[in-house]
């Protein structure tokens, strides 16, 4: 991949980090109509919301887990 002078070489796992934040802001930009940036700041209780993504993270990476023990200890 050819990079012009200014632009850096970003990692595979920093690439694909960036990739998956302008599909979530593009999702949230068609369900929404609006970035989060021009979202109000007293429009949401964003600590709970950020607490409740994160219980959600945390069953998809047990569930996770637990498929991966299934493929790697099949019964």
């Amino acid at each position: 991949m050819k990079h012009s002078q200014n632009e850096i070489e970003r990692p595979e796992v920093t690439r694909r980090i960036i990739e998956l934040l302008d599909k979530q802001n593009e999702k949230g930009l068609k369900k929404y109509g609006t970035t989060i940036d021009q979202v109000s700041d007293m429009a949401y209780d964003w600590k709970l919301m950020a607490l409740e993504e994160a219980a959600d993270l945390i069953q998809y990476l047990q569930k996770e887990v637990i498929r991966l023990e299934r493929l790697l200890n099949p019964i």
